[in-house]
């Protein structure tokens, strides 16, 4: 198929922490006539170039008329349209609007691996997984794994590193690998998989801007702050027991956090592939580790 044959994209999440950054990369880009499907009841503010199509999730004909004539779905739906299960209902609907490919809402850890997928949280995308592989012979799909986003996840604490207080937790001693991305490079693996479908339909494609541990992290980060942090350890088997007792208590935020850590510092492989990557594929520009902490701590101090 000709990179013609992938004009019309229909973003989906078009105003979270990724799908931001996706829609404004997908702008940049003339090659693609980009759509945002939004919530009926959505107050996000998109830019007045973009077609915005608002529906009821709960009516399926209005999704599939919003669908119809667009060429590939991209799903960047983050917490609250997982556990509402959007992913399975855009699948469903796409597949009866002939969409011709779909890019779901994977863009973490591997969701394929046994770990991870046994979580409880995970049961949405594991059965939207299930539904493409099943229908792949009337539309493609592409799975993509980045690991957790760095710059985000550091820029925030949620990867356990208090940059005003210079304090991190260390979970395993801080010693186990992880493979994580960049928001920017998300973005710009979306774009060339979009340009290559032949290296990614009907894949799981890998990505990551570094496999590292948190020790060396912790390591960057008291060089750019020039400061000895303060340090407390978590186990990743107590995590895991925390967010299952958070979890099933009702704290879902809190519980699938504590799961989380245990996936991206366990060491048993969900986190970790950088045995798999296709970024040089891709034709990813490469980032080095120490650059990405560089530019978390001087944002930090631009706050």
């Amino acid at each position: 198929m000709t990179r013609d044959t992938y004009r019309n994209v229909l973003l989906v999440g078009g105003a979270g922490d990724l799908g931001k950054h996706i829609l404004f990369g997908l702008l940049e880009d003339s090659s693609f006539n980009v759509t945002v499907l939004s919530r009926l009841n959505s107050n996000s503010l998109f830019p007045s170039n973009v077609k915005v199509l608002k529906v009821d999730y709960s009516n399926k004909n209005s999704i599939i008329e919003s669908l119809t004539g667009q060429d590939v779905v991209i799903s960047a739906v983050g917490g609250e349209g997982l556990s509402e299960n959007i992913d399975m209902i855009l699948v469903e609907c796409a597949l009866q609007a002939d969409v011709k490919w779909f890019i779901p809402s994977q863009f973490v850890s591997d969701i394929s691996h046994p770990f991870y997928s046994s979580l409880p949280f995970t049961t949405p995308k594991i059965e939207t997984m299930e539904l493409l592989k099943k229908n792949e012979s009337k539309m493609a799909y592409t799975f993509i794994t980045t690991g957790t986003f760095l710059d985000w996840g550091l820029d925030n604490g949620f990867l356990g590193f208090d940059i005003p207080n210079r304090t991190v937790t260390l979970y395993d001693h801080g010693e186990n690998f992880f493979s994580a991305t960049t928001l920017s490079s998300v973005v710009k693996a979306v774009v060339a998989i979009l340009h290559h479908p032949q290296l990614a339909q009907n894949k799981r494609i890998y990505i990551a801007d570094a496999t590292m541990t948190q020790n060396e992290i912790l390591q960057l980060f008291e060089k750019y702050t020039n400061t000895k942090w303060t340090i407390k350890h978590m186990s990743t088997d107590d995590s895991f027991k925390q967010g299952a007792e958070n979890y099933a208590n009702g704290d879902r935020r809190k519980g699938i956090h504590q799961y989380l850590m245990s996936v991206i510092y366990n060491g048993k492989g969900a986190s970790r592939f950088d045995d798999k990557l296709s970024n040089k594929a891709l034709g990813l520009p490469s980032i080095q580790p120490e650059e990405i902490i560089k530019e978390v701590v001087q944002r930090c101090k631009t706050l």
